[in-house]
Protein backbone atom coordinates (compact mmCIF):
# COMPACT_ATOMS: atom_id res chain seq x y z
CA UNK A 1 0.00 0.00 0.00
CA UNK A 2 1.41 3.11 -0.83
CA UNK A 3 0.60 5.96 1.35
CA UNK A 4 0.02 9.77 0.36
CA UNK A 5 1.68 12.37 2.24
CA UNK A 6 -0.57 15.63 2.91
CA UNK A 7 0.79 18.78 3.78
CA UNK A 8 0.89 19.91 6.97
CA UNK A 9 2.15 23.13 8.77
CA UNK A 10 3.21 21.00 12.19
CA UNK A 11 3.87 17.38 13.42
CA UNK A 12 2.29 16.83 16.66
CA UNK A 13 2.41 13.02 16.73
CA UNK A 14 4.30 10.82 14.20
CA UNK A 15 4.10 6.99 13.03
CA UNK A 16 2.89 5.86 16.38
CA UNK A 17 0.79 2.32 16.61
CA UNK A 18 -2.68 2.81 17.40
CA UNK A 19 -2.79 0.08 19.97
CA UNK A 20 -0.55 2.52 22.25
CA UNK A 21 -2.49 5.73 21.83
CA UNK A 22 -5.40 6.51 23.67
CA UNK A 23 -8.09 8.54 21.48
CA UNK A 24 -9.47 10.83 24.04
CA UNK A 25 -6.37 12.25 24.84
CA UNK A 26 -5.22 13.04 20.97
CA UNK A 27 -8.71 14.40 20.73
CA UNK A 28 -8.05 16.78 23.45
CA UNK A 29 -4.93 17.65 22.69
CA UNK A 30 -6.85 19.17 19.29
CA UNK A 31 -8.43 21.56 20.83
CA UNK A 32 -6.08 23.39 21.35
CA UNK A 33 -5.50 23.56 17.65
CA UNK A 34 -7.65 25.83 15.14
CA UNK A 35 -7.44 22.92 12.77
CA UNK A 36 -5.52 19.64 12.04
CA UNK A 37 -6.23 16.02 11.09
CA UNK A 38 -5.22 12.10 11.73
CA UNK A 39 -3.36 10.39 9.40
CA UNK A 40 -4.05 6.80 10.08
CA UNK A 41 -2.29 4.29 8.66
CA UNK A 42 -3.55 0.61 7.71
CA UNK A 43 -2.16 -2.49 5.18
CA UNK A 44 -5.22 -1.38 3.30
CA UNK A 45 -5.75 2.05 2.98
CA UNK A 46 -5.51 5.34 4.99
CA UNK A 47 -8.07 6.94 6.46
CA UNK A 48 -7.92 10.37 7.81
CA UNK A 49 -10.60 12.79 9.89
CA UNK A 50 -10.51 16.17 10.40
CA UNK A 51 -10.80 17.84 13.44
CA UNK A 52 -11.77 21.96 14.52
CA UNK A 53 -11.10 22.20 17.73
CA UNK A 54 -10.65 18.90 18.43
CA UNK A 55 -14.34 18.16 17.41
CA UNK A 56 -13.92 15.51 13.93
CA UNK A 57 -15.72 17.06 11.42
CA UNK A 58 -15.22 15.24 8.39
CA UNK A 59 -13.71 11.88 7.68
CA UNK A 60 -12.50 9.79 4.56
CA UNK A 61 -10.01 6.94 3.36
CA UNK A 62 -7.50 7.02 0.68
CA UNK A 63 -7.26 3.80 -1.14
CA UNK A 64 -5.04 2.28 -4.83
CA UNK A 65 -8.60 2.62 -6.25
CA UNK A 66 -9.66 6.25 -5.25
CA UNK A 67 -10.77 8.83 -2.52
CA UNK A 68 -14.20 8.24 -0.46
CA UNK A 69 -15.99 10.02 2.12
CA UNK A 70 -16.96 8.32 5.46
CA UNK A 71 -18.57 8.69 8.67
CA UNK A 72 -16.70 10.23 11.57
CA UNK A 73 -18.23 7.09 13.54
CA UNK A 74 -17.15 4.85 10.94
CA UNK A 75 -13.03 5.60 11.29
CA UNK A 76 -13.20 5.87 15.05
CA UNK A 77 -14.77 2.79 15.85
CA UNK A 78 -11.82 1.20 13.98
CA UNK A 79 -9.40 3.03 15.71
CA UNK A 80 -10.79 1.76 18.80
CA UNK A 81 -10.73 -1.65 17.62
CA UNK A 82 -7.10 -1.85 16.10
CA UNK A 83 -5.60 -5.45 14.71
CA UNK A 84 -2.42 -2.72 13.35
CA UNK A 85 -2.18 0.63 12.05
CA UNK A 86 -0.10 3.73 13.07
CA UNK A 87 -1.22 7.32 13.22
CA UNK A 88 0.16 10.51 12.31
CA UNK A 89 -1.24 13.57 13.98
CA UNK A 90 -0.85 17.38 12.25
CA UNK A 91 -1.72 20.54 12.54
CA UNK A 92 -2.86 23.20 9.32
CA UNK A 93 -4.89 25.71 8.41
CA UNK A 94 -8.75 26.09 7.87
CA UNK A 95 -8.47 27.30 4.07
CA UNK A 96 -5.92 24.06 3.75
CA UNK A 97 -8.75 21.68 5.55
CA UNK A 98 -11.58 22.90 3.42
CA UNK A 99 -9.00 22.18 0.70
CA UNK A 100 -8.16 18.74 1.36
CA UNK A 101 -11.91 17.69 2.32
CA UNK A 102 -12.68 19.18 -0.94
CA UNK A 103 -10.98 16.74 -2.95
CA UNK A 104 -12.89 13.47 -0.59
CA UNK A 105 -15.89 15.12 -1.30
CA UNK A 106 -16.08 16.27 -4.96
CA UNK A 107 -15.07 14.94 -8.40
CA UNK A 108 -12.29 17.21 -9.61
CA UNK A 109 -13.46 19.60 -12.71
CA UNK A 110 -10.74 17.98 -14.79
CA UNK A 111 -8.91 15.29 -13.08
CA UNK A 112 -5.95 12.93 -14.09
CA UNK A 113 -4.30 15.44 -16.10
CA UNK A 114 -0.52 13.89 -16.76
CA UNK A 115 1.92 17.13 -15.74
CA UNK A 116 4.09 15.05 -18.55
CA UNK A 117 0.99 15.83 -21.02
CA UNK A 118 0.47 18.81 -20.93
CA UNK A 119 1.94 22.98 -20.65
CA UNK A 120 2.16 23.97 -17.71
CA UNK A 121 2.92 27.39 -18.30
CA UNK A 122 -0.42 27.64 -20.59
CA UNK A 123 -2.45 26.00 -18.08
CA UNK A 124 -1.88 28.75 -15.87
CA UNK A 125 -2.42 31.41 -18.57
CA UNK A 126 -5.60 29.60 -19.55
CA UNK A 127 -6.77 30.16 -15.39
CA UNK A 128 -5.83 33.66 -15.87
CA UNK A 129 -7.82 34.18 -19.20
CA UNK A 130 -10.97 32.53 -17.43
CA UNK A 131 -10.74 33.98 -13.74
CA UNK A 132 -10.38 31.19 -12.76
CA UNK A 133 -11.69 30.35 -9.05
CA UNK A 134 -10.56 27.07 -7.15
CA UNK A 135 -7.40 24.60 -6.60
CA UNK A 136 -5.23 22.48 -8.34
CA UNK A 137 -3.86 19.79 -6.71
CA UNK A 138 -0.17 18.42 -7.80
CA UNK A 139 -0.35 14.26 -7.10
CA UNK A 140 3.71 13.68 -7.32
CA UNK A 141 5.70 10.78 -6.03
CA UNK A 142 3.34 10.03 -3.45
CA UNK A 143 2.89 13.67 -1.91
CA UNK A 144 0.00 15.69 -2.49
CA UNK A 145 0.68 19.53 -3.24
CA UNK A 146 -1.96 22.51 -4.06
CA UNK A 147 -1.91 25.64 -5.31
CA UNK A 148 -5.32 28.18 -4.77
CA UNK A 149 -6.79 30.48 -7.30
CA UNK A 150 -9.25 33.51 -6.60
CA UNK A 151 -10.03 35.16 -9.85
CA UNK A 152 -7.29 33.09 -11.81
CA UNK A 153 -4.75 35.06 -9.82
CA UNK A 154 -2.65 32.18 -7.96
CA UNK A 155 -2.37 33.00 -3.96
CA UNK A 156 -1.70 30.21 -1.33
CA UNK A 157 0.95 27.03 -2.01
CA UNK A 158 0.52 23.89 0.48
CA UNK A 159 3.14 21.39 0.24
CA UNK A 160 3.93 17.60 1.30
CA UNK A 161 7.51 18.38 1.34
CA UNK A 162 7.95 21.10 4.53
CA UNK A 163 8.58 24.57 2.41
CA UNK A 164 11.02 27.26 2.91
CA UNK A 165 9.70 30.63 3.94
CA UNK A 166 10.77 31.17 -0.23
CA UNK A 167 8.94 28.84 -1.36
CA UNK A 168 5.26 29.84 0.89
CA UNK A 169 6.20 33.21 -0.18
CA UNK A 170 6.31 31.85 -3.97
CA UNK A 171 4.25 28.83 -4.97
CA UNK A 172 3.86 29.01 -8.49
CA UNK A 173 7.50 29.14 -8.95
CA UNK A 174 7.91 25.99 -6.64
CA UNK A 175 4.52 24.08 -7.94
CA UNK A 176 6.39 24.77 -11.36
CA UNK A 177 9.79 23.27 -10.61
CA UNK A 178 7.28 20.15 -9.35
CA UNK A 179 6.20 20.03 -12.61
CA UNK A 180 9.45 20.39 -14.41
CA UNK A 181 10.64 17.42 -12.02
CA UNK A 182 7.76 15.52 -12.37
CA UNK A 183 7.33 11.70 -13.89
CA UNK A 184 5.11 9.80 -16.43
CA UNK A 185 2.72 8.51 -13.50
CA UNK A 186 2.58 12.37 -11.73
CA UNK A 187 -0.96 13.95 -12.47
CA UNK A 188 -2.94 17.25 -12.18
CA UNK A 189 -6.22 17.20 -10.55
CA UNK A 190 -8.22 20.80 -11.29
CA UNK A 191 -11.33 21.87 -8.52
CA UNK A 192 -13.20 24.77 -9.65
CA UNK A 193 -15.37 27.00 -7.93
CA UNK A 194 -17.95 29.11 -8.32
CA UNK A 195 -17.61 32.82 -6.26
CA UNK A 196 -14.57 34.80 -4.81
CA UNK A 197 -15.27 33.38 -1.53
CA UNK A 198 -14.51 30.74 0.89
CA UNK A 199 -10.71 29.49 -0.88
CA UNK A 200 -8.56 32.13 0.78
CA UNK A 201 -7.70 33.66 4.44
CA UNK A 202 -9.13 37.39 3.60
CA UNK A 203 -12.05 36.23 2.01
CA UNK A 204 -15.82 35.43 2.91
CA UNK A 205 -16.39 32.06 4.11
CA UNK A 206 -18.97 30.13 1.45
CA UNK A 207 -17.66 28.89 -1.54
CA UNK A 208 -19.26 25.53 -3.66
CA UNK A 209 -17.70 23.57 -6.37
CA UNK A 210 -19.66 24.33 -10.24
CA UNK A 211 -21.42 20.92 -9.61
CA UNK A 212 -22.75 21.66 -6.11
CA UNK A 213 -23.43 25.44 -7.41
CA UNK A 214 -25.29 24.55 -9.84
CA UNK A 215 -27.45 21.93 -8.27
CA UNK A 216 -28.45 24.50 -5.26
CA UNK A 217 -29.07 27.51 -7.19
CA UNK A 218 -29.39 26.24 -11.15
CA UNK A 219 -27.02 26.30 -14.37
CA UNK A 220 -27.17 29.86 -15.19
CA UNK A 221 -25.06 29.23 -17.96
CA UNK A 222 -22.10 27.55 -16.00
CA UNK A 223 -22.76 24.14 -18.18
CA UNK A 224 -21.64 25.91 -20.99
CA UNK A 225 -18.52 28.01 -19.20
CA UNK A 226 -17.67 24.34 -18.09
CA UNK A 227 -18.08 22.99 -21.31
CA UNK A 228 -15.96 26.16 -23.31
CA UNK A 229 -13.27 25.56 -20.36
CA UNK A 230 -13.35 21.70 -20.77
CA UNK A 231 -12.53 21.99 -24.46
CA UNK A 232 -9.29 24.46 -23.64
CA UNK A 233 -8.12 21.96 -21.41
CA UNK A 234 -8.31 19.16 -23.92
CA UNK A 235 -6.57 21.65 -26.56
CA UNK A 236 -3.62 22.10 -23.98
CA UNK A 237 -3.40 18.44 -23.81
CA UNK A 238 -3.65 17.67 -27.83
CA UNK A 239 -0.97 20.61 -28.14
CA UNK A 240 1.51 19.07 -25.73
CA UNK A 241 1.09 16.14 -27.34
CA UNK A 242 1.50 17.42 -30.73
CA UNK A 243 4.59 19.27 -29.20
CA UNK A 244 6.50 15.71 -27.98
CA UNK A 245 5.75 13.81 -31.51
CA UNK A 246 6.79 16.82 -33.21
CA UNK A 247 10.22 16.99 -30.90
CA UNK A 248 10.55 13.30 -31.75
CA UNK A 249 10.41 13.69 -35.00
CA UNK A 250 13.04 16.59 -35.28
CA UNK A 251 15.38 14.42 -33.04
CA UNK A 252 15.40 11.96 -35.51
CA UNK A 253 15.56 13.97 -38.45
CA UNK A 254 18.94 15.77 -36.92
CA UNK A 255 20.52 11.82 -36.34
CA UNK A 256 21.63 12.50 -40.13
CA UNK A 257 20.75 16.01 -41.01
CA UNK A 258 22.88 19.66 -39.55
CA UNK A 259 20.01 20.99 -37.23
CA UNK A 260 19.63 23.58 -40.13
CA UNK A 261 18.78 21.22 -42.77
CA UNK A 262 15.99 19.54 -40.14
CA UNK A 263 14.38 22.52 -39.50
CA UNK A 264 14.79 23.56 -43.32
CA UNK A 265 12.64 20.14 -43.89
CA UNK A 266 10.15 21.20 -41.08
CA UNK A 267 9.59 24.54 -42.12
CA UNK A 268 9.11 23.90 -46.12
CA UNK A 269 5.93 21.09 -44.68
CA UNK A 270 4.94 24.31 -42.59
CA UNK A 271 4.66 27.01 -45.33
CA UNK A 272 3.29 24.09 -47.89
CA UNK A 273 0.28 23.11 -45.00
CA UNK A 274 -0.01 27.27 -44.23
CA UNK A 275 -1.42 28.05 -47.42
CA UNK A 276 -4.25 25.47 -46.94
CA UNK A 277 -4.75 26.77 -43.51
CA UNK A 278 -3.63 30.49 -43.24
CA UNK A 279 -6.05 31.43 -39.74
CA UNK A 280 -4.24 28.74 -37.84
CA UNK A 281 -0.43 28.81 -38.73
CA UNK A 282 -0.19 32.89 -39.55
CA UNK A 283 3.00 33.69 -37.39
CA UNK A 284 3.20 30.47 -35.31
CA UNK A 285 7.45 30.35 -36.31
CA UNK A 286 7.90 33.09 -33.80
CA UNK A 287 8.16 33.31 -30.47
CA UNK A 288 5.45 36.21 -28.94
CA UNK A 289 8.52 38.54 -28.45
CA UNK A 290 9.32 37.97 -32.32
CA UNK A 291 12.40 35.57 -32.10
CA UNK A 292 12.17 32.44 -34.92
CA UNK A 293 11.42 28.93 -33.22
CA UNK A 294 13.65 26.52 -33.29
CA UNK A 295 14.05 22.91 -33.37
CA UNK A 296 11.50 22.17 -35.53
CA UNK A 297 8.29 23.65 -33.05
CA UNK A 298 5.69 26.34 -33.03
CA UNK A 299 4.55 28.68 -30.95
CA UNK A 300 1.25 26.49 -29.98
CA UNK A 301 -0.20 29.11 -27.34
CA UNK A 302 -0.32 31.03 -30.79
CA UNK A 303 -1.88 28.19 -32.55
CA UNK A 304 -4.55 27.77 -29.80
CA UNK A 305 -5.47 31.68 -30.28
CA UNK A 306 -6.01 31.03 -33.85
CA UNK A 307 -7.78 28.22 -33.30
CA UNK A 308 -10.64 30.48 -31.82
CA UNK A 309 -10.88 32.47 -34.36
CA UNK A 310 -12.13 29.90 -36.12
CA UNK A 311 -16.18 29.10 -36.74
CA UNK A 312 -16.88 27.56 -33.34
CA UNK A 313 -18.61 24.39 -35.96
CA UNK A 314 -15.69 23.44 -37.67
CA UNK A 315 -12.73 24.61 -35.46
CA UNK A 316 -11.94 20.97 -33.72
CA UNK A 317 -11.91 18.99 -36.97
CA UNK A 318 -10.27 21.77 -38.53
CA UNK A 319 -7.66 21.71 -36.14
CA UNK A 320 -6.77 17.94 -36.16
CA UNK A 321 -6.59 18.41 -40.04
CA UNK A 322 -3.77 20.80 -40.04
CA UNK A 323 -1.78 19.17 -37.67
CA UNK A 324 -2.13 15.96 -39.36
CA UNK A 325 -1.26 17.12 -42.79
CA UNK A 326 1.36 18.83 -41.16
CA UNK A 327 2.54 15.83 -39.67
CA UNK A 328 2.07 13.76 -42.73
CA UNK A 329 4.26 15.69 -44.74
CA UNK A 330 6.84 16.42 -42.75
CA UNK A 331 6.76 12.69 -42.24
CA UNK A 332 7.03 11.91 -46.33
CA UNK A 333 9.71 14.45 -46.15
CA UNK A 334 11.20 12.54 -43.61
CA UNK A 335 10.90 9.14 -45.39
CA UNK A 336 12.64 10.43 -48.73
CA UNK A 337 15.65 11.98 -46.74
CA UNK A 338 16.52 9.93 -43.96
CA UNK A 339 18.18 6.38 -45.22
CA UNK A 340 15.95 3.68 -44.00
CA UNK A 341 17.04 2.62 -40.40
CA UNK A 342 17.56 6.21 -39.14
CA UNK A 343 13.61 6.84 -40.58
CA UNK A 344 12.11 3.34 -38.57
CA UNK A 345 13.93 3.98 -35.81
CA UNK A 346 12.38 7.72 -35.54
CA UNK A 347 8.80 5.69 -36.10
CA UNK A 348 9.75 3.50 -33.32
CA UNK A 349 9.91 6.20 -30.82
CA UNK A 350 6.83 8.00 -32.06
CA UNK A 351 4.73 4.77 -32.00
CA UNK A 352 6.24 3.91 -28.33
CA UNK A 353 5.34 7.66 -27.46
CA UNK A 354 1.72 7.29 -28.57
CA UNK A 355 0.97 4.17 -26.69
CA UNK A 356 2.01 5.69 -23.41
CA UNK A 357 0.49 8.17 -24.10
CA UNK A 358 -2.63 6.22 -24.59
CA UNK A 359 -1.72 4.61 -21.79
CA UNK A 360 -2.06 7.92 -19.77
CA UNK A 361 -4.99 8.95 -21.18
CA UNK A 362 -7.26 5.92 -20.57
CA UNK A 363 -10.89 6.94 -20.36
CA UNK A 364 -10.27 10.05 -22.77
CA UNK A 365 -12.09 9.00 -25.82
CA UNK A 366 -11.41 12.25 -27.37
CA UNK A 367 -7.48 11.88 -27.36
CA UNK A 368 -7.51 7.86 -27.69
CA UNK A 369 -9.37 8.99 -31.18
CA UNK A 370 -6.71 10.71 -31.70
CA UNK A 371 -4.09 9.06 -31.01
CA UNK A 372 -5.99 5.94 -32.76
CA UNK A 373 -5.37 8.17 -36.06
CA UNK A 374 -2.32 9.71 -35.28
CA UNK A 375 -1.85 5.61 -35.60
CA UNK A 376 -3.05 5.02 -38.82
CA UNK A 377 -1.21 8.30 -40.24
CA UNK A 378 2.26 6.66 -39.18
CA UNK A 379 0.92 2.97 -41.20
CA UNK A 380 0.35 5.03 -44.03
CA UNK A 381 3.30 6.68 -44.32
CA UNK A 382 5.60 3.58 -43.64
CA UNK A 383 3.46 1.25 -46.11
CA UNK A 384 3.68 4.17 -49.37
Amino acid sequence: MMYLKLPSFRTVLENMPLHSLKLEKILAEGQSRVASYLDIRYADGQDIIFLLGGKPVKAGRITPAGREILTVSEVLEKMRNPKDGVLNFYEISKLLMIVIMGTFIFEPTHGRLKTKLINFTQLLTLFAQKRFTGYLELKLQGGLNYLTFLQGQPREGYFAEEATAEQMEFPVKWITQLVESSDENDEINVYESVGEDGLHADAPESVLPAEAAADQFGDDGLGDEKAQFTAEILDLCLAAIYEDLFRLMSAACQKQLEPAQALEMFVASLDQVSEKYPTLFKGVREREDGVPMTGGLINFERLLKAKKLLSATVRDQEFVAAMNELASLWLRTMRRTLTKPVFEQGLKCLADKIASSRKAYQGNFTIIKFLYEFSRLLEKVYSE
